[in-house]
């Protein structure tokens, strides 16, 4: 751990993930708040739970973009410094409470999502190019707990700028401050972000199917339309179950005795500390699952955390189920990458990780939309009940999916 941290590429990427996530997680809990404010705070809340998980479907297109990116350590600085500009103009509008506005608001904070996502396949290249095989899932680890820290760091000083000032314009401009202090330390670490890749010269989409085919069989012991499907489920339902909360506690924090903001941010915290922990530990029994039998355990996470809601719907219940969540999602992420990066060709790394990112997320907008859908149309009982349907399929697919791979490599 001591000789991963002095890491100059560690170094740069993770003080410009601090500031980063700091911004980011400022106004994501001071958009909810602000969703809040309008009548019928369901709907508006629905739609910022909703929204924020979209920008991910776009990720084969923002990896495609990456991967023939000429000049990507550049263009990381620049997407810095485009996101400062949205939320500068932003800040100007967003003290007009108005129905457009908030939509038009939504809207920018999509688009910066979008151009986060870029910088983010920008990253994974710059993270196969510069950091040694054996150190990329520790890399990962470190640095997706550095952005998990930050967010309840963020929320709080949202809760406490929203709290003391009632000014939304605020929270837009210091996002922007922290996009341009994420772009300084990219810029003062430049030559240790520096990528060497070259652009792959010609189009490569009908190849890219075939690379995460090889891929998923050798890593996994399952096909990749039977991983990737499973894990498409899992997102969707933890996604939705994410959206749950946000409604859930409008009606539940009352009758706890707290405030709706402390409460979603009391949740982030408990989830950060167990994304951190599942990211950084090493010693756990976990650790030594190959990825099919971590992807069994981690399928019965959220059976815990929809368990909890329809049993008991009580606050400590749904803190350790949120921790569980979060302990097995910050296992799984990064060595599910790390495991996979070696397998791929360094010219397809933004491509493939970009398209897997597509495949898997686009379950996240429907599953939240889905089971969104089922709170407020039916309740919030039927819509776990049916999350939780979703999971014993998915563990049973999981089970046939690996049996029928190890029949076909007996066979040959």
């Amino acid at each position: 751990m001591p000789k991963i941290l002095k890491n100059h590429t560690l170094q740069t990427i993770a003080s410009a993930n601090f500031f980063a996530t700091l911004g980011v997680s400022i106004f994501n809990i001071i958009l909810l708040t602000y969703a809040k404010s309008f009548p019928n705070p369901h709907w508006f809340v629905s739609v910022v739970s909703i929204v924020t998980v979209v920008p991910a479907v776009f990720g084969g297109v923002t990896g495609r973009v990456a991967d023939q990116t000429s000049k990507k350590t550049n263009w990381l600085v620049g997407t810095k410094l485009i996101q400062a500009g949205l939320y500068l103009v932003l800040a100007q509008i967003i003290n007009q409470r108005t129905v457009f506005i908030f939509y038009t608001i939504v809207v920018i904070n999509l688009f910066s999502d979008i151009i986060g996502n870029y910088a983010g396949n920008l990253l994974t290249i710059v993270i196969q190019d510069r950091i040694m095989g054996e150190d990329r899932q520790q890399v990962m680890g470190i640095n997706t707990s550095v952005g998990t820290i930050m967010e309840p760091i963020g929320q709080t000083l949202g809760v406490i700028i929203i709290s003391q000032t009632h000014n939304y314009a605020l929270a837009g401009v210091i996002n922007a401050v922290t996009f341009i202090l994420s772009a300084v330390c990219l810029t003062m670490g430049y030559h240790a972000v520096l990528s060497t890749k070259k652009v792959a010269p010609q189009p490569v989409t009908e190849g890219v199917w075939q690379v995460i085919r090889k891929v998923m069989i050798k890593t996994t012991g399952m096909g990749a339309v039977s991983y990737l499907g499973i894990i498409m489920i899992l997102n969707g339902v933890s996604v939705g179950l994410d959206a749950i909360l946000n409604l859930l506690f409008i009606d539940l924090a009352p009758s706890l005795n707290i405030d709706y903001s402390f409460a979603i941010l009391l949740i982030n915290i408990v989830y950060v500390m167990g994304s951190v922990l599942g990211s950084i530990t090493k010693d756990t029994w976990i650790d030594h699952l190959d990825l099919f039998q971590l992807l069994l355990v981690t399928l019965g996470a959220p059976v815990i955390a929809y368990s909890t809601l329809l049993l008991y719907p009580k606050l400590i219940p749904i803190l350790v189920s949120m921790f569980v969540v979060a302990f097995m999602s910050g296992k799984l992420d990064p060595k599910m990458f790390a495991t996979m990066m070696p397998q791929i060709d360094p010219h397809l790394t933004g491509t493939v990780f970009g398209t897997i990112s597509t495949i898997v997320t686009v379950a996240s907008p429907v599953g939240s939309v889905g089971i969104v859908l089922l709170y407020n149309l039916v309740d919030g009982t039927f819509a776990c009940v049916f999350a939780l349907i979703l999971i014993t399929v998915s563990f049973i697919w999981a089970l046939w999916a690996h049996q029928k791979i190890a029949k076909l490599q007996i066979k040959d």
